[in-house]
């Protein structure tokens, strides 16, 4: 699957978080941007929301959740250059996947140890 990524215009690229800490508190993507990508294979469409990116061993990665449906689900693509110098989105290979999405957990993980010791210094 690929997508051709829509910049918002804020400069924050793929994840609002970044924007925010440097100063932006008046960001144009505060509501979350709804993609649409296209199975090549298929042609069925998914729309997804997306949530976060981070950067692992010098490639870029969007995180994404799947939305109208019941039971939500965390998809991470990859950020690639296109033909034609845009970025796009492309999935994962098999092979890179499972080390994909521990290096992403691991973040989760030590964001919300983070927050947790912003909380603890609060008090």
């Amino acid at each position: 699957m690929t997508y051709e990524d829509k910049d918002c215009g804020c400069g924050c690229g793929v994840n609002h978080e970044d924007c925010v800490e440097n100063g932006a508190e008046d960001c144009s993507c505060e509501e979350q941007e709804t993609i649409t990508m296209v199975d090549a294979e298929t042609g069925e469409e998914y729309q997804f929301a997306v949530v976060d990116g981070f950067e692992y061993k010098d490639q870029s990665f969007c995180v994404l959740v799947t939305v109208d449906e019941d039971d939500p689900e965390l998809v991470i693509t990859k950020v690639v250059e296109l033909d034609d110098g845009e970025e796009g989105l492309m999935s994962l290979e098999e092979a890179e996947s499972d080390e994909v999405y521990a290096e992403y957990d691991r973040l989760c993980e030590e964001a919300d140890v983070e927050d947790e010791d912003e909380e603890s210094e609060e008090e």
